[in-house]
């Protein structure tokens, strides 16, 4: 200690319980700046005042408390939301690493499953516009059975949504709740489900609190179906599954509104090489679709396009499709007149993924595969 009553940096450093790299950073960054610092050899002297800060400061970054974090409580601001934010922060890193070590379990246990390559594209997600999103999830549990769970993990929070099948695998799907609050929530939606009893599901959603649309019928060149309409105005339709399904239930098909199905179907062959060709035939005509997979296989899917003179028509959609190639897929829907949302991105958590509006409105989120 010096004449003036002012510490070396070294023995501040061992009285604080702290390194003196740690006090040169503290330094650095404004959190705690020494009473002095002789201008010929660069040594800093503190006072001993400010050894309760260096403690304090010791002890909050003990638990990990962000410098910024540590800047507000020193300045007197409120430690306990400071501290609170910063305890949900580290719930939300354990149950990450809870997330990781399953993983690392189920592949001891089973095996890497190493993904497909994709091919081309397919649809992989549909967001529906709802009005209570806990509400809404209660609904879907409660009527179709669907599996609610974590899809997407980032430092700032945890995003859940309806999951069907494994990522990588061609029964992949992704079901997500939109409310008020969002600011890409589309029109109400127009999808169906592939079930494994069709009557006894289209019951179930009734008594969970929907809204008969359409009764179970049989029709020709379809199977078994129903429609029921979603507390917040999504309509479902429902199909009886093929004899080997035994999924509970998943998506497999999204009706689109169109302003013009001859220019629709243009547009999404040139900037997605989509296949159209007849999906339902009957003695009063073909019907045609756009047609991903085989049918009686996980990864059939159906995408229709429905034009102004239908009655049943949907709002805007809001969906996804896994693509081959982000970068050129993006560029090729623009060319074919897409309008851009978002260019081509990398965020924490998601694959490399990009957003464009199709010329009659639908949203739609590209990621790659």
């Amino acid at each position: 200690m010096a004449d003036d009553g002012l510490i070396m940096i070294g023995r501040f450093a061992r009285l604080a319980g702290v390194s003196v790299h740690a006090l040169r950073h503290y330094d650095e960054v404004g959190l705690l700046v020494p009473a002095d610092v002789d201008p010929a050899t660069g040594w800093r002297r503190y006072r001993w005042e400010q050894l309760h800060d260096a403690r304090l400061i010791q002890a909050l970054r003990w638990v990990d408390l962000p410098i910024e974090d540590v800047r507000r409580i020193l300045a007197h601001e409120d430690a306990h939301q400071v501290l609170a934010r910063h305890r949900d922060e580290l719930e939300r890193q354990r149950s990450q690493v809870v997330a990781r070590i399953a993983d690392v379990d189920r592949f001891l246990e089973k095996g890497i499953a190493m993904p497909t390559v994709q091919s081309g594209t397919r649809p992989v997600q549909i967001r529906l516009a709802v009005d209570d999103p806990s509400a809404a999830v209660e609904f879907y549990q409660e009527a179709f059975g669907l599996r609610y769970e974590v899809a997407r993990r980032t430092r700032t929070g945890d995003h859940s949504t309806f999951m069907f099948g494994e990522y990588g695998r061609d029964d992949f799907f992704l079901l997500w709740l939109l409310g008020p609050d969002r600011c890409d929530r589309p029109g109400p939606a127009r999808f169906s489900l592939l079930v494994e009893d069709l009557d006894a599901c289209h019951a179930r959603a009734l008594a969970a609190g929907a809204t008969e649309v359409a009764a179970p019928f049989d029709a020709e060149g379809m199977p078994r179906s129903s429609a029921v309409q979603d507390p917040s105005g999504n309509r479902i339709g429902l199909a009886q599954g093929w004899p080997s399904f035994r999924a509970g239930a998943r998506p497999v098909q999204i009706m689109l509104a169109v302003d013009d199905p001859s220019a629709a179907v243009d547009f999404y062959q040139e900037a997605f090489d989509f296949r159209y060709e007849v999906a339902r035939r009957t003695t009063n005509g073909d019907h045609s679709g756009f047609i991903f997979g085989e049918y009686g296989r996980d990864d059939f899917f159906l995408l229709w396009l429905l034009g102004p003179e239908r009655s049943d028509r949907p709002g805007r959609s809001n969906f996804s499709l896994l693509v081959e190639d982000l970068d050129a897929y993006h560029a090729r829907a623009l060319a074919a007149g897409a309008t851009e949302l978002a260019a081509p991105f990398d965020a924490e958590g998601m694959p490399r993924s990009s957003a464009i509006e199709d010329p009659s409105g639908n949203r739609i989120g590209l990621a790659q595969g």
